[in-house]
């Protein structure tokens, strides 16, 4: 994208440079013909390399299975939230009742072509990483030498934290994207003059596809108000524009596939300890940046010194630079993580390539500090370490199938037991119910585990047909394999292989609401 180089609003002087330079000294950075080719070749290896190593597969955290199960109805017509999934309102933790709807479009034409094939899928998200780090590239190429340009596309795409994420079907990878997009689209972007309103609204569709990605892209709607306050003094007709567009085509979400994911309300209830955790926590996740592969004292060491960097390179971005959207996006971005009373290292994907970004700038500064020599050691240090770093991890990495759901041979079996031996209108309580859900068509809920008195009342209250245990859950042997033991006369084992049992539910707690269930053909029993 060719940026204006100036644009004037009303009251407000908008300057973008299409050369590379640093707005005090007037020096220009640019990229050599060479750079160029060498940028474009080492994300192409990069994409290479996820390809060639993607695992069979998916880990039982399956937030992935709702992703694709809606993925399923768009390409088969069926309702988008019609997924089997009993949500439960006790643990809303452990997902909403339904999850926006961009990304399982972007999966639906996979499912509709080539049916419930995740190696498909996860080459999507491989194609998605290579874009982000095409975006990261156009978006500081005019802000650090192409050298460290260089570096941070090496050190984000070889990051075995992202490599390992490129396996799990989530929307992160895409949400990321569009992220960054829309804060190059909305730092180039003219406020004033011919074709203004279709970068307007070419920003507010940005927007929408964060926003229908991920529910927290809602923030970039902020960022872009407080950006252009914060340029302009006022909020200029652009960002009006941009974000009506992006309102409508919420609005126009909601009506065509429903509003389950605002069920995520139900896990907003932030306190002062939630805070404090959300504090202690993301700091701990950002050291794992740079992995452990060599020991928690390397990995402390390393990420002292790259943020110690990072801090010098902030102190010129800030003195030496106007502020950009990306870093204005972060306030509101920020503050929903802090509030939301849950930590994953996923939700810091954003922050992470800007603090590399500050990092290496900090590198290239220190030329203004010690003397070069020194700082040419200190950024040689930087890469051997980081570099020692990721060999050791790609070192001690598995490559073969994910042991987990699809990836284990009990789940599977456990799956074709299921689908043979009972009714699809059969309730089912599993820890991992929407994976149970996609794989069987089966309704499927799990239990509020942090509360056991309640499990009880749960199985009368959606007439469960059965309950499936298994001791690989750290939640099952605390709370549903004694649940069983402590109601056996109100259930029969019908099902057991090397990691699963299933239970057969014959009559509700007396007291309970919920009738006796019906009298129908028990399945067989099977054993190992």
């Amino acid at each position: 994208m060719q940026l204006p180089t100036v644009a004037a609003t009303s009251g407000c002087l908008w300057s973008f440079q299409s050369s590379d330079t640093d707005s005090r000294s007037g020096a220009v950075l640019t990229i050599p013909r060479k750079g160029k080719w060498i940028l474009v070749s080492l994300i192409a290896i990069i994409g290479v390399f996820y390809l060639l190593t993607i695992r069979r597969g998916n880990y039982w955290g399956d937030d992935y299975a709702l992703y694709v199960h809606h993925a399923v109805n768009i390409a088969e017509g069926r309702a988008y939230t019609d997924t089997g999934y009993i949500y439960n309102p006790d643990l809303p933790e452990y997902g909403p009742r339904a999850f926006p709807p961009v990304f399982p479009l972007l999966l639906s034409p996979i499912c509709a072509i080539f049916g419930l094939n995740f190696h498909a899928m996860k080459v999507e998200l491989v194609i998605f990483f290579v874009l982000i780090l095409a975006v990261a590239v156009v978006y500081w190429k005019n802000d650090i030498e192409w050298l460290y340009l260089l570096a941070l596309v090496a050190f984000l795409g070889f990051n075995p934290t992202f490599w390992a994420f490129k396996d799990e079907v989530l929307a992160d990878l895409p949400f990321l994207f569009f992220f960054y997009a829309t804060a190059l689209l909305a730092r180039g972007a003219p406020r004033d003059g011919p074709g203004w309103w279709k970068w307007a609204v070419a920003a507010g569709i940005l927007s929408y596809l964060a926003v229908g990605t991920r529910t927290v892209g809602v923030t970039l709607l902020g960022g872009l108000v407080l950006y252009d306050w914060l340029k302009c003094r006022k909020i200029t007709r652009f960002v009006v524009l941009a974000v009506s567009v992006c309102v409508v085509l919420a609005l126009a979400q909601r009506q065509v596939f429903g509003n389950g994911e605002q069920s995520y309300a139900d896990q907003l209830h932030p306190t002062f300890a939630s805070l404090a955790t959300n504090l202690k926590e993301y700091p701990r996740y950002m050291v794992l940046l740079w992995t452990r592969s060599l020991g928690k004292s390397v990995s402390l060491f390393l990420f002292g010194i790259t943020t110690l960097l990072a801090f010098v390179g902030a102190r010129f971005h800030f003195s030496e630079k106007s502020n950009t959207p990306l870093e204005v996006f972060f306030v509101p971005y920020i503050l929903a993580l802090l509030v939301f009373p849950f930590t994953q290292l996923r939700y810091l994907f954003p922050l992470i390539p800007f603090y590399l970004y500050l990092m290496l700038l900090g590198v290239g500064k220190l030329r203004n500090i010690v003397r070069p020599l020194w700082a040419k050691a200190v950024f040689a240090t930087v890469v051997v370490m980081i570099g020692i770093s990721y060999v050791a991890a790609f070192r001690n990495v598995v490559y073969d199938v994910i042991r987990q759901t699809d990836g284990r041979p009990s789940f599977n079996q456990l799956c074709t037991f299921i689908r043979s031996h009972t009714d699809p209108t059969d309730v089912i309580i599993f820890r991992r119910s929407r994976a149970l859900s996609l794989f069987t068509s089966r309704p499927a809920s799990v239990y509020d585990y942090k509360n056991p008195n309640r499990l009880a009342d749960y199985v009368g209250k959606i007439h469960a047909a059965y309950i499936i245990s298994s001791p690989i859950f750290e939640e099952d042997r605390d709370t549903l394999i004694p649940f069983i033991r402590g109601h056996s006369s109100l259930m029969n084992q019908v099902y057991e292989n090397a990691d699963f049992q299933v239970y057969r539910v014959t009559t509700y707690e007396p007291g309970l609401t919920g009738p006796t269930v019906a009298d129908r053909p028990s399945p067989e029993n099977a054993s190992r």
